[in-house]
């Protein structure tokens, strides 16, 4: 009988154990994807002014068109980047003292692109995407062999 009841009360705390060490290590994948994401910032462009049309019996007003998400996330050795609300080219360069690269993709609506870094070196590189008129810039921090 002890070792029945033993058995169910390492079985309960085994239980109350688990899912803390899943909510820390879920948590943790959290805080990495946060550290890889790269902070841009929206450089000039233009304003975007919703015009109006008259009609003869009405007048519309057009809808305002949405301003383009850009968002940007690093990992050991490539760059991605995930472009919403715009259809259209995109220009990536990156550059810095040891090296650059540029891509350029086209989007609808919503696009996702990875951009190799395996021909630039360790260091520091600045990162400029221009999506139609919008110029967003970064910087990027490149580890040795791809590492931080």
């Amino acid at each position: 009988m002890k070792k029945l009841s033993a058995l169910i009360l390492m079985l309960v705390c085994s239980l109350l154990v688990l899912p803390a060490n899943l909510n820390n290590e879920s948590n943790n994948r959290a805080q990495d994807d946060w550290e890889d994401r790269i902070e841009l910032s929206r450089e000039g462009g233009t304003t975007r002014v919703a015009r109006q049309s008259t009609f003869s019996i009405q007048s519309r007003v057009a809808q305002p068109v949405a301003e383009p998400i850009v968002e940007v996330y690093s990992s050991k050795n490539d760059l991605q980047v995930l472009v919403q609300n715009y259809s259209g080219p995109v220009w990536v360069e990156i550059y810095g003292a040891r090296g650059a690269t540029q891509a350029t993709f086209q989007i609808y609506d919503m696009g996702f692109e990875v951009i190799k870094l395996s021909g630039l070196g360790a260091g520091e590189y600045n990162v400029r995407i221009t999506v139609g008129s919008e110029v967003f810039t970064g910087k990027l921090k490149k580890g040795h062999n791809g590492k931080r």
